[in-house]
């Protein structure tokens, strides 16, 4: 069975096949063998455009591999962060005791509380009142000796100012709970 002309150029594969190559008094074999029809090592062609798209898929699976460890190791930060978060509201006393602080509150309230927790060590039995912060912060005031104008601002302790609401029962008679 003889090839018609357009089938003469390429086999099923994309190579020539042996008997286009014997074939030389062919128009089309002699044009598919100077211009490189079928396939071509540059891969241009309906091959090399395939070629090109199988490279192609190929680096985006590994940069997609890349993304997706990129996005597990995210994952794994991102749950250490927030099991850390957990552990640290568990040491903080809030009010109400079952209070959900965000993450910004969480270390603020941390930061007040390492002081807090600080002054108390500083001032040991001196401070019965419950209030060490402020206790701590006069002293500090009367050793510096600063003669100013204005009336120093008194700072602001949350864990002071709670243990000042439990010692104050409502009928205002101060009663310290120990």
């Amino acid at each position: 069975m003889k090839s018609t002309g357009s089938e003469q150029g390429a086999a099923l594969d994309g190579f020539p096949s042996d008997l286009d190559e014997l074939d030389s008094g062919s128009e089309e074999s002699s044009d598919n063998k100077s211009t490189g029809g079928g396939y071509s090592p540059q891969g241009g062609g309906r091959e090399g455009a395939r070629q090109r798209e199988r490279g192609c898929s190929r680096r985006l699976q590994g940069v997609s591999k890349q993304r997706q460890a990129a996005n597990a190791r995210e994952r794994d930060r991102t749950h250490s962060v927030n099991t850390a978060f957990t552990a640290l509201r568990t040491l903080i006393p809030t009010e109400p005791a079952d209070r959900k602080l965000s993450k910004i509150e969480t270390l603020r309230l941390a930061s007040s509380y390492i002081s807090h927790l600080a002054n108390v060590l500083l001032l040991g039995d001196e401070c019965l009142d419950g209030q060490p912060c402020l206790r701590y912060h006069s002293i500090l005031q009367s050793s510096a000796n600063i003669n100013s104008s204005s009336p120093p601002l008194r700072p602001i302790c949350t864990f002071c100012l709670s243990n000042q609401r439990k010692t104050v029962s409502p009928q205002n008679k101060s009663v310290y709970i120990g």
